[in-house]
């Protein structure tokens, strides 16, 4: 039994460590990199395996990233090759293995992998690797708060550059740094390098004024000593075609300025878009994943002791992602389902539900709550009894609970649920609305109702919040609003 236990356990991780994305890819990636292995394309290979390892990292499976890289090099050495050699192959899956630190937030670990990666990119000496390198180091002392090193990296890179005077090669160079870190993701790495890409653009800009300055002065010395040869009227008419050139090459930068200006937020928008667009087909095939698992893990859970705590977690805890996984996939709709509801028949409705739950000489009290409002009865349902649920747990012995009804609008209804009990704790607060935000015990709850009610809400057009003014006990506050 201990074992069909341990087993649906296993399961369970090992759907939940593939959420990031889907096993065909990952089952793509290792066929790859079985093929070229054998074929001796060692390069490929790495790329490979450090694709199939970044599949194991997105979906926390660290350690199946590890000994994925381990076993590339394990058969590097059995083909006999030097641990020295291959420098480029040996950078490709070091950086894999940094990045795995690097997401379990293991900075030694990381550190001492990105000093290997130096190692490797140095007898790699190719352009492509140390742009590669220095951008990394950059991002790592920006996120360790190693500031100063973090811009010495960027300008190192840049100085490259800067040294032949290729100053639009060093712009370009700044623009995929910053797409770079915006596809990572890292907003500190994006306001460093912008930062350090602004005033590299101001010290290019008074580089290039000081230049073009000196060769006006130049032209108008030599200009001055033609004019002391003419007559007063060829000065004149000189004159003015210098102060016309003048006010028309003003007129060209300050146009070349604003045309800039657009196309860097033209391509800011569309980056925008585009993380958008992405966001929301990652939030969607996540979506797909767990209602899967949740399908696929219900037959396994039935054949269980289901007499068994652990299993009545287990079943509760799948119960529950699916669920919202189905509430996430709903559409959103402020009109649907709306009914004329008696306030008072309902509430009693979901109030009788909870009584069994509390504690004794718990009272349980309604407020504002005669009359009817138009309401979706069933989502609204759903929420409150989830809520009521919480606050008959949290409760002690002769406490209060309080289930209120306020109309603050012609189309506004709120609904507010208070207890006596110990309250939300100030650490838990930011992401008691938030799924899977942190790990959590099942057989102590899965921290998945709270979010499950706050999409319900979002879905209906309303939203759920923690009253934070509420110092004895806890408040939640459920607002709808009618389209």
């Amino acid at each position: 039994m201990r074992r069909l236990i341990s087993l649906a356990l296993t399961l369970t991780l090992s759907a939940l460590g593939l959420l990031a994305d889907t096993q065909s890819e990952f089952n793509a990636h290792l066929k790859a990199y079985n093929s070229r292995i054998a074929a001796h394309q060692y390069l490929p290979a790495a790329q490979s395996a450090a694709a199939a390892a970044a599949v194991c990292v997105n979906a926390h499976n660290y350690d199946g990233a590890f000994r994925l890289l381990g076993n590339f090099d394990k058969a590097l050495a059995q083909n006999g090759i030097a641990p020295d050699s291959l420098p480029a192959v040996r950078y490709t899956t070091e950086k894999a293995r940094y990045e795995a630190y690097r997401q379990l937030k293991n900075n030694g670990s990381a550190l001492k992998s990105l000093s290997r990666m130096g190692n490797f990119a140095k007898k790699a000496g190719t352009k492509e690797i140390t742009t590669d390198m220095l951008f990394n180091e950059a991002q790592y002392y920006y996120s360790t708060d190693q500031n100063a090193k973090g811009d010495l990296c960027i300008a190192r890179l840049i100085k490259q550059f800067n040294n032949s005077k290729d100053y639009t090669a060093a712009d370009k160079a700044y623009r995929s740094l910053i797409d770079r870190a915006v596809s990572a993701g890292d907003a500190e790495l994006v306001e460093h390098t912008y930062e350090n890409y602004m005033q590299w653009s101001d010290s290019i800009e008074a580089i290039t004024a000081h230049s073009e300055l000196g060769k006006v002065k130049k032209e108008y010395a030599d200009s001055q000593e033609t004019i002391a040869e003419k007559d007063h009227t060829i000065a004149t008419r000189t004159g003015w075609i210098v102060t016309f050139i003048t006010l028309f090459v003003i007129a060209v930068a300050a146009l070349a300025i604003g045309a800039l200006f657009y196309f860097r937020i033209l391509a800011k928008n569309r980056r925008m878009k585009k993380s958008v667009e992405t966001a929301n087909a990652q939030s969607a095939a996540k979506s797909a994943i767990l209602h899967n698992m949740s399908s696929q893990m219900e037959p396994t859970l039935e054949r269980l002791d289901q007499s068994d705590p652990a299993v009545q977690n287990l079943r509760g805890y799948v119960k529950r992602v699916g669920e919202l996984s189905d509430v996430e996939n709903a559409e959103t709709s402020a009109s649907a389902g709306l009914e004329e509801t008696n306030l008072d028949t309902f509430c009693e409705t979901i109030v009788a539900k909870v009584r069994p739950l509390v504690r004794p000489r718990v009272t349980i009290t309604f407020n504002g709550t005669k009359g009817y409002a138009l309401i979706n009865p069933q989502e609204v349902g759903k929420i409150l009894t989830h809520l009521l649920e919480n606050a008959a747990k949290y409760t002690p012995e002769g406490g209060k609970i309080t289930l209120s009804y306020k109309k603050r609008g012609a189309k506004v209804n709120q609904f507010i649920v208070t207890d006596s009990g110990p309250g939300i704790p100030e650490a838990d607060r930011d992401t008691l609305f938030t799924a899977f935000s942190s790990q959590c015990d099942i057989a102590e709850g899965d921290r998945l109702g709270l979010p499950i009610c706050a999409l319900r809400a979002e879905k209906i057009n309303g939203n759920l919040i923690l009253d934070t003014t509420v110092t004895s006990g806890a408040s939640f506050v459920l607002t709808i609003h009618n389209t």
